[in-house]
């Protein structure tokens, strides 16, 4: 009968969590990276907004209108402090999940180590059986040589 070790089941439910912990964090760092396109985005249009209204403004611009460009100017920074809170939110769960990550491959590790021991001592296990066989055999020979 070959190796078996007992933990087997108990090692693939590690390596099961483990290789889903790297599923959700890979999604986790796309819906990060994501998030902080977003606000790129809300950070560019604003820019060229206020180049926009600069450039309006050398030319003459009504008060109002300028009070219409000032209002969608705050419109735009409140949009981008509310898309920050997004990133950082977006952000904090790519690190729980590397954290969760980080556990569950060291847990899958030691079961590893684990196994490895045990599989050594099956294989000193094997070879003290068959040197004790093989000096059996001799044993046998050289008794039976001697008869």
């Amino acid at each position: 009968m070959g190796f078996v070790f007992r933990l087997q089941s108990v090692l693939n439910i590690k390596k099961q969590i483990e290789d889903g912990l790297k599923n959700d964090l890979g999604k986790a760092i796309i819906e990060y990276e994501n998030q902080k396109e977003i606000y790129n985005k809300i950070e560019e249009e604003k820019k060229n907004y206020v180049d926009s209204v600069k450039t309006k403004s050398q030319e003459g611009i009504s008060v109002g209108d300028l009070q219409k460009y000032g209002n969608y100017i705050g419109f735009l920074n409140n949009k981008a402090k509310e898309q920050m809170v997004n990133v950082k939110n977006a952000q904090d769960n790519v690190d729980r999940y590397r954290e969760k990550l980080i556990k569950a491959s060291q847990e899958r590790k030691i079961m590893d180590k684990l196994r490895e021991k045990k599989y050594t001592e099956y294989i000193k296990g094997q070879f003290k059986k068959e040197q004790q066989i093989s000096e059996e055999i001799s044993n046998y020979k050289y008794v039976e040589n001697l008869g």
